[in-house]
């Protein structure tokens, strides 16, 4: 071309990066990306491990209900139907609803003046226990977690 002059190198001021600085920046880079993966996969399993013990409770408190409508039924003697053989041990996989779960029903009976209550009336303590095996960024592990969720009832 005539008339431009053509230029052999980078001009006054436009030199390029050297190969140190390109590996120094692809490692602070990698760093980042490390530790923004490691906190996404915390954050996922946070996630996880609060929808477990959500469902644990919602379950817990879905076999309480039962008991306590159980227990609401007239009959002679007050509270026959808060009986360990109304309410058995559920085994996992067999819960609707949660099958990565079991739960497990404890009945303890007191008659007054036990437990604090007037002679002759009778009470129930109702222990509901939910257990699961938490899921977490290497796996399900093989320690349960559980919920319990307890409560009283008496006769009238």
């Amino acid at each position: 071309m005539i008339g431009q002059a053509h230029r052999r190198g980078p001009a006054l001021g436009e030199d390029g990066f050297t190969l140190a600085e390109i590996l120094i920046a692809c490692g602070v880079i990698a760093v980042g990306l490390i530790a923004a993966s490691y906190a996404f996969t915390m954050g996922i399993q946070g996630v996880e491990t609060g929808r477990q013990q959500s469902t644990a409770i919602f379950l817990a408190q879905q076999r309480m209900d039962q008991v306590k409508a159980a227990a609401m039924i007239a009959t002679e003697p007050p509270l026959a139907n808060v009986t360990p053989v109304n309410f058995p041990a559920e085994a996992y996989n067999t819960i609707p609803g949660g099958l990565n779960f079991r739960r497990r029903v404890t009945l303890t009976t007191y008659v007054g003046p036990d437990a604090g209550l007037p002679t002759g009336l009778q009470g129930i303590r109702v222990d509901v226990d939910v257990f699961y095996q938490p899921i977490t960024a290497r796996g399900v592990l093989t320690t349960e977690r559980s919920v319990r969720l307890s409560t009283f009832l008496t006769s009238r």
